[in-house]
């Protein structure tokens, strides 16, 4: 049962999820310092920057080995070109909070966007909240699902 609602959670996530690309920034150190340090959070952080880097090995290596028979590289690749389209490059990235519930946890993490108006080549940006939900198998953290919000 466990299994199922974690793959259930893991395509529903990846059917409406989105990536990103290169050129992340940061906050500043002494900024991330009022972040949580969890393990939780920091396997997070781990994820949101592969995904903006177009990292799938270490985001798709985060996830169950069931899930990635179904969710691979193609997929992965496919969800980044999605998001690059609409939202455009991602510039920066950020932690909002993670809700407590009792199978999973949802993290919520702001992401900047930056492209190019084609009508009069400014540049502007634009911001999308990323959501991850992990899970614990033998006591390790999983990437259950993920998708813009």
């Amino acid at each position: 049962m466990r299994k199922t609602l974690l793959l259930a959670g893991l395509i529903a996530g990846a059917a409406a999820a989105s990536g990103c690309a290169t050129g992340v920034r940061e906050l500043p150190a002494e900024a991330r310092k009022t972040e949580p340090q969890s393990a939780d959070y920091k396997f997070c952080r781990k994820l949101v920057i592969a995904f903006m880097k177009n990292d799938a090995k270490t985001f798709l290596g985060a996830m169950p080995e069931e899930a990635r028979k179904k969710f691979n590289e193609k997929q992965f690749a496919a969800s980044r070109k999605s998001i690059l389209e609409s939202m455009g490059e991602p510039i920066s990235f950020c932690y909002v909070t993670s809700l407590e519930m009792t199978a999973f946890t949802p993290h919520v993490w702001k992401i900047r966007f930056q492209r190019t108006d084609p009508r009069n080549d400014k540049k502007f940006t634009s911001e999308a909240l990323f959501r991850i939900i992990t899970g614990k198998i033998d006591g390790k953290p999983v990437l259950i699902g993920f998708q813009f919000i």
